[in-house]
Order: C-alpha cells, then structure tokens, then sequence
C-alpha cells in the first residue's frame, strides 16, 4: 500500500510539473503568440543568467496580485535544458499561471530575428502589444511599475470603447 501511495503521489508531482514546463519557442511561436492573444498583451523576454530580470519577474509577480487583468507571456532566452531552473523561478514570482515559452534547439539569434529584427539580444527585453490595431513598442532594460499602470489604464479604455 505504501509503495502504491508513493507511485501515485510522484505521477501527480510530475502531472503538476509538467503543466508548469514552457513550451517551446520555435522559428513560428511569435507569430502565434501575437494571432492566438486577440487582448493586448506585454511579452517579457528574459534569462537566469540576467539579475535585472529576476528582479523584473519579481516586480511583475507583485504586480500580478495587485492589479487583476495582466495579460503576459513570458519568453526565457534560456536553454531548454534548464527548464527546471525556469519552472522553479516563475513559481517562485508568483508567475507560473502565465503563458511561458523557453528557446529551442534554433539558433537564439533566429529566434531573436522573429520577434525583432532590431533586437540583438539586450535582456529585459519587453514588448507592449495593443492587438486592437497591431501596434507594439518594445522597452529595452527594466520595465517601470508605472509604465505598466498607465499601459494597463490606456488599453482598459480601448477595450471597452470596442
């Protein structure tokens, strides 16, 4: 019996764990992500090995519980090898309900070219999306607390003009 319970509990830890695993950020990810978000969203690029965007990820996992209707999907720049590491962070941020992708096997610099062809891989990398017209703007380095308020009061008001 306690075997039994034992087997049992592990196929529910990796069950959890696996809901929390990135997906894949292919050569095509950016494309969907921007056609299968029909609400603005702010897509935050970021790395393990980058101490400004820990401490981004920590101030959008404060902000998530503060202000309800934060729409991200957060990309690491990260091999998928180091997935466990990326899970353990964003559960850590209070952020592991978000939309999150991880690099694959493509060369980074490809990946980085589907997104922007401008960008050349400066980490945090953030891209503020108003799907009602298409539009974006990307801010290089640390987002700011209010940046994202005023973001979030703009777009509220375009939504329930629609």
């Amino acid at each position: 019996m306690r075997l039994f319970i034992s087997i049992v509990g592990l196929f529910m830890w990796q069950s959890a764990f696996a809901a929390n695993t990135p997906a894949l950020f292919k050569a095509d990810s950016y494309k969907k992500i921007v056609v299968e978000n029909d609400r603005p969203f702010i897509m935050v690029l970021w790395s393990l090995d980058c101490p400004p965007c820990i401490k981004e990820l920590t101030m959008l996992g404060k902000l998530n519980k503060q202000i309800p209707g934060l729409d991200l999907v957060l990309v690491s720049t990260d091999s998928l090898s180091r997935k466990n590491d990326i899970n353990k962070l964003l559960n850590d941020s209070g952020l592991s309900e978000f939309n999150s992708w991880v690099f694959a096997g493509d060369s980074a610099q490809k990946l980085r070219y589907t997104i922007d062809s401008s960008w050349y891989g400066e980490l945090p990398r953030s891209y503020f999306h108003n799907n009602n017209q298409g539009r974006r703007s990307s801010v290089s380095g640390l987002l700011e607390k209010n940046l994202i308020i005023s973001w979030l009061k703009i777009n509220a008001i375009e939504n329930n003009d629609q």
